[in-house]
């Protein structure tokens, strides 16, 4: 009886402990909602940046009628107004050095998640100024 009693509840802890456990993805996912989706970059037309669920990012820009990626890589949530950027792709005729840099940006969300605000500092190329950049984004459906 007692070596039953004892079994049933090993199973027991067994299967809660499984059914309580995230994965990371799974905890990531929940750290990186706010951001998913497409946002339309509304202090400049014609730019956008779509934020997927798997934790990668593009940057897309309008030139000649014709959206194109102006850099890529992965980001993550580190707090309620910071997150990080590891940008693996950047245009070779880029202004600033975005290619295998890794930068820490600021953001603040709207209360119903529809509108973002984000700022950051990037450097230029061979010792050139660097730009303090600030952007608002507005989320859309679909990139246009």
């Amino acid at each position: 009886m007692l070596k039953k009693l004892f079994f049933n509840t090993a199973i027991l802890f067994a299967v809660l402990s499984i059914v309580s456990c995230k994965t990371a993805q799974q905890a990531n996912l929940k750290e990186i909602k706010p951001f998913i989706g497409i946002w339309n970059v509304v202090n400049h037309p014609g730019s956008s940046i779509v934020f997927k669920s798997d934790g990668s990012f593009y940057n897309l820009a309008k030139e000649n009628g014709t959206k194109i990626v102006t850099h890529s890589g992965s980001y993550k949530i580190l707090s309620n107004n910071t997150y990080v950027l590891d940008i693996t792709y950047a245009r070779a005729d880029a202004t600033y050095q975005l290619a295998g840099k890794q930068y820490v940006n600021y953001f603040a969300l709207s209360e119903n998640n529809q509108k973002l605000k984000m700022s950051g500092v990037v450097y230029a190329k061979n010792g050139g100024s660097k730009l303090e950049w600030a952007d608002e984004l507005v989320k859309v459906n679909s990139i246009d």
